[in-house]
């Protein structure tokens, strides 16, 4: 096995809380039951992807979701809805983060939204103090990429912009069929799954 040269972490559930039943509570509020129906971790409605992928604005967003459950919500009531399901940082696992970025090289892949981008953003600042992005060499984002995991490619797309070699680059991800995606390009790989933290359960070579 290759040594470790660089590290890219995943954001929600790894280093960064999230609870989509707070977010399905939230939508049955506003009368929308099951909202799991048109919104998971690996399968949604195509206009949340559309929405990861930066294909649609906030406002379109709002538009289209009423459309889609054929409501006429405000903006407002969306958003705070659909933000419900972030939760805040893991503090532990930040300062993992922060003790080992100047060993390797780290970078951030996630896939998210505007929306959901600004609420966390100003929440690191609040909640841990600094900017968040300054903990990585280039942070990625779904939406500013206009791609998305556990597309191949787009592993590739980071892999190829920042001159990394797959075989020494360590992709972290609670998402098992991101892990796969990324494991296929060569990438050493990292499954986080429910109950581990990257403090605790990291171990680099």
């Amino acid at each position: 096995m290759a040594i470790t040269k660089n590290l890219i972490f995943d954001l929600g559930n790894v280093l960064y809380d999230i609870d989509f039943l707070k977010m399905y509570g939230a939508f049955e509020a506003l009368g929308i039951p099951h909202f799991e129906n048109h919104f998971t971790l690996n399968k949604s409605d195509p206009l949340f992807f559309d929405l990861e992928k930066g294909l649609v604005n906030e406002d379109d967003f709002c538009i289209r979701f009423n459309a889609l459950c054929q409501l006429n919500l405000p903006k407002h009531q969306i958003i705070n809805a659909w933000n419900a399901l972030l939760v805040g940082y893991r503090k532990e696992s930040i300062e993992w983060v922060k003790a080992h970025n100047h060993k390797y090289p780290t970078f951030l892949y996630s896939n998210t939204n505007q929306i959901h981008y600004d609420y966390f953003i100003p929440q690191f600042s609040e909640e841990i103090g600094g900017r968040f992005e300054n903990l990585f060499k280039t942070p990625y984002y779904s939406h500013k990429m206009g791609q998305r995991k556990p597309d191949p490619a787009s592993f590739q797309f980071i892999l190829d912009k920042e001159g990394l070699i797959a075989a020494e680059t360590l992709f972290i991800d609670d998402n098992e069929p991101n892990v796969i995606a990324a494991a296929s390009v060569g990438m050493q790989v990292f499954y986080l799954q429910s109950g581990m933290r990257v403090e605790k359960d990291l171990i680099i070579i």
